[in-house]
Parts: C-alpha cells; structure tokens; sequence
C-alpha cells in the first residue's frame, strides 16, 4: 500500500510542460538561476548504448554484459556523468537500478548549491523495487514540490551506505516522469526549478543557445556564467610569486600580456560530440552577447585552439587533444567543429576538465 500510494502522488504538483524537451532543455530546467558557477556534466546513454550495440541493456541483463558495456565506453566513448559506475556489479541488487536502465543523466555543479544528480528512466522502468528498498532501510518519506522525496541520515554503521553515492540519502522520485533527483545535502532546490517555483536556467537565453548549438550529444559539458574563462586564463605574474625576479622582467611580462590579442569573456561554454560517417564528431561553443561580439572573438579563438599548445603534455593541442576542422559563427556564438585525437571523444572533455583550454580563457 505504501509503495502504491507513493507512486500515485509522485507528480501530482508538476506543470503540464515539465520533462517535455530535449535532454539537455530538461537539465536547464533543474539548474536554478541562482546558482552561481554552474556546470552540468551530461551523458546520453541512450546514445551510448545504441551506437556501441547494447541498446537492449538493462540492469536486468547480465553481469558480464554490463562491464562489456562500461569497457566499451571507456575505451571508445566517455561518460562524463556516471552515477554509481563503481558499484555496476552489486548496485542493480542493492537500490533496484543501476546506469543500464538510463536513457540520459546529469551530474550538477555549482559554487552555493549542493551538488547533485538528476537520472531520466527508461520508459518500461518500474520503481516499486526502488522504493521498497527506501522503504526497508527507514527513509523518511515527504513531499516537496510535486516529488516524493526519501532521506535517510548518514549512517556509516549501515553497510548500504557503501553501495552507492552518498547523493542517495536524499532522492527524489518523479515516477510518473521516469526521472531521480538526488543530492546528499538537498533536493529542494533542485525540486523548486523543476517545478517553476523559483527561475531556471532554461529562462536563460545564452544556456538554451548552447542546447541548440550542441546538437543532441553524445555527452557534453556546458559551462554557464562570464566568470568561467578565468578557469583557463594563465597569469604569469602570479605564476612568479614566490620566485627571485626582476623589475625589468615584471615589465616585460606587463608589456607583453598588454599585446595580447583582446579575449573577453563569454556566457556559456559548451563542450559535446555527437558521431558523423561513423567518426566522432566534437563541438566547442562559446556563446556572447552579440553576432558581433562573437565575429570578433572568432579569429583569436580559431587560432588558439588550432595553434594552441597543452600545458599538460608540452604538446601541440592538435596532437594532445583535438584537430579543428571548421570554426564559424552561429547566431550569437562562436562554434568550433574538431575531431578528437585517436576517435577518442574523451579527449575533447579533458582539456576542460584539466583546465588545459587555452582557447577557452579570456584578457585580464
């Protein structure tokens, strides 16, 4: 009765609109606009999974076909989110799911916010052996924002609590939707955007760009707000406190960094691929505030990533990371197509994650 009950009212309070876009439109719409410093790290397994040939996957398959599956994405693709990947051989048995039964997911990152969780179902998914499992280890069952929430105190005696990610103790479920929303600290939230009770980054137009300009990836990484050029902005006079120099030298470095081509910051960044004649495919965006903020911008951001170095290997980024093929202007946004070194897509995340992306930094 209890679990009947709990599916009933899953998403008695959500609007009409809710979970009916694209991917990637549904994770802008969990991303409240107050969060500061958002990414959203996203992998469509779906995607994955048909074009690797394991489309029928589920946690329902076997044990040994399911690693087939995750060896396969880390030799040939990248999942730049994936919930509970380490616990694939016990976490089906453990929580009634695991990243088989996934058609996409979404890992949030924010500078005030919790980090947190959201996993769409495939559409035949059953959540009732989902939640008995909450229900048998004592969760705490409320309603917050048109979702049933379970949360549970972290309890280090419990031995599930080794089985998964601590964003489980705080899961809500959309069963309806086929969609979890997890996150160790909260979901509310999370919950509130989904709901329309508070503003979205769907609201935003540079973060819905980004969306259109991405294509439907494979996975992608979208980075939102002016601030994130700085993560890839090299300062050599602070790279030399600490260190023995000399006057001349620190003007030499001023004049230098004076003469450098003007890089201003842009809104969204955005890093995806998808495939094309059996090749993957990458797209590098930027996104402005105008078409002719971003024709300016073109030919320096062109440039550095075809000509750039990698500060990790002291290499070329042409044989460290990518090769571009094209760059152009699409609407307000500057659009890089490359192809990943080796037909490996993961490279292309690398070079943002490891903060290795010249191209991406901005004047200072």
């Amino acid at each position: 009765m209890i679990v009947g009950l709990v599916l009933g009212m899953a998403v008695g309070l959500l609007p009409a609109s809710a979970w009916s876009a694209s991917p990637l439109d549904q994770v802008l719409e969990a991303i409240p606009w107050e969060a500061e410093g958002a990414m959203a790290l996203f992998t469509n397994w779906s995607h994955i999974k048909d074009y690797l040939g394991f489309g029928f996957l589920t946690s329902e398959s076997s044990v040994d076909l399911r690693i087939q599956l995750l060896t396969r994405v880390s030799q040939d693709q990248v999942a730049v989110s994936a919930y509970a990947l380490q616990y694939t051989r016990s976490h089906a048995e453990e929580w009634g799911w695991d990243s088989a039964d996934l058609e996409w997911e979404a890992n949030l990152i924010t500078e005030n916010l919790p980090p947190a969780y959201v996993l769409k179902f495939r559409d035949s998914f059953d959540f009732t052996p989902v939640i008995e499992r909450f229900v048998a280890r004592e969760f705490t069952q409320t309603v917050s924002y048109g979702a049933t929430v379970f949360s549970h105190p972290l309890d280090v005696r419990a031995a599930w609590t080794r089985t998964t990610e601590l964003s489980i103790l705080n899961t809500a479920v959309f069963a309806d939707a086929g969609m979890l929303v997890l996150s160790s600290f909260g979901v509310e939230p999370f919950l509130a955007a989904i709901a329309g009770v508070v503003p979205s980054l769907d609201e935003d137009p540079f973060a819905r760009a980004a969306v259109v300009h991405l294509e439907d990836p494979y996975a992608a990484i979208l980075a939102f707000g002016t601030g994130e050029c700085l993560r890839f902005t090299p300062n050599p006079l602070l790279d030399l406190v600490g260190t023995s120099i000399t006057s001349e030298r620190i003007e030499e470095l001023k004049e230098s960094i004076e003469a450098k081509t003007l890089l201003v910051p842009y809104r969204v960044l955005g890093v995806g691929y998808r495939y094309a004649e059996g090749h993957p495919l990458g797209t590098i965006l930027f996104e402005y505030d105008t078409p002719e903020l971003a024709e300016q911008e073109l030919p320096a951001r062109c440039a550095l990533a075809q000509d750039g170095m990698s500060t990790q290997s002291e290499a070329p980024i042409a044989e460290t990371y990518f090769a571009v093929l094209d760059c152009q202007v699409q609407d307000a946004a500057v659009v890089l197509s490359v192809a990943p070194v080796d037909d490996q897509p993961r490279r292309l995340f690398r070079a943002v994650l490891y903060r290795d992306a010249v191209f991406a930094g901005c004047s200072y």
